[in-house]
């Protein structure tokens, strides 16, 4: 029986492993190759011209929808199953034949119900355009009007009360003490009203990675990184107190694809 040549794309480590797992149990899915970033997915699907991808929407370099977007027109018809960790209201925008989506974290129920459907269209696939098309549409305008309510900024709690609206760009790092969170930028730190599990969701797809329970970094204000014991490493933030921090070891290896340690 002829496998399907597939390729995972994804930035997060731990996803791409989890979903890696996954499809070996798939007898009939030959896993070619893994990318960490949207510009070598892109290399890669142009190398390899896959049968099937699972394409993150949200990746550093290309997002998700603009590979689809680039290879949409080329000599190049591969089953495109988008992977996202979108709430339900964007769930609508997949509901469509032969292009598919897989809610993260992963259900193996799920992906077993969605390869089939793959297999049932692997061979008459023809990219299906116009529905590719009509997806990408909706998903650039659901993104269009997130940005008009705000993404790209935080809630804080200002003075007098007042709420200040931080753009992600002044935030160095978000961390928790005693059970209340705070956002520090370089002239001032802020109390918000979230939880840390909640602001990892909201920033995901943004330069910001949990790398402990405690601390969220903003990856563009890292001023070192020290090799530290055991094969982890220290961070030091790139504010006035040059805040040193120790990432967990369940995100040393996302650390280290991020950097190229």
């Amino acid at each position: 029986m002829t496998k399907i040549r597939t390729i995972i794309a994804d930035d997060e480590f731990p996803a791409r492993n989890e979903l890696a797992f996954l499809l070996g149990k798939i007898s009939d899915i030959d896993l070619i190759a893994q990318a960490k970033n949207g510009l070598e997915a892109l290399k890669i699907i142009n190398e390899e011209k896959p049968d099937l991808i699972f394409l993150d929407i949200q990746m550093p370099g290309k997002t998700g929808l603009d590979i689809a977007r680039e290879i949409k027109g080329a000599d190049i018809n591969p089953l495109i199953v988008f992977v996202t960790a979108y709430d339900s209201y964007a769930v609508e925008a997949f509901e469509v034949n032969a292009v598919d989506y897989l809610l993260k974290p992963y259900e193996e129920n799920r992906l077993m119900e969605l390869m089939k459907r793959v297999n049932r269209n692997i061979n008459t696939n023809k990219m299906m355009e116009e529905k590719l098309e009509y997806l990408l549409d909706k998903l650039e305008t659901i993104s269009e009007t997130n940005k008009d309510i705000g993404v790209g900024r935080l809630a804080v709690e200002s003075k007098r009360g007042h709420i200040k609206l931080l753009k992600y760009d002044e935030i160095i790092l978000i961390y928790t003490k005693n059970s209340k969170i705070y956002a520090r930028t370089s002239a001032e730190e802020y109390e918000v009203t979230s939880t840390l599990c909640m602001l990892e969701k909201k920033l995901k797809g943004h330069q910001f990675l949990r790398i402990h329970r405690s601390y969220i970094i903003n990856l563009n204000k890292v001023k070192e990184i020290i090799p530290w014991f055991k094969g982890n490493y220290q961070i030091v933030m790139n504010d006035n107190k040059e805040t040193e921090l120790i990432v967990s070891r369940s995100k040393v290896k996302t650390l280290q694809e991020i950097f190229d340690l």
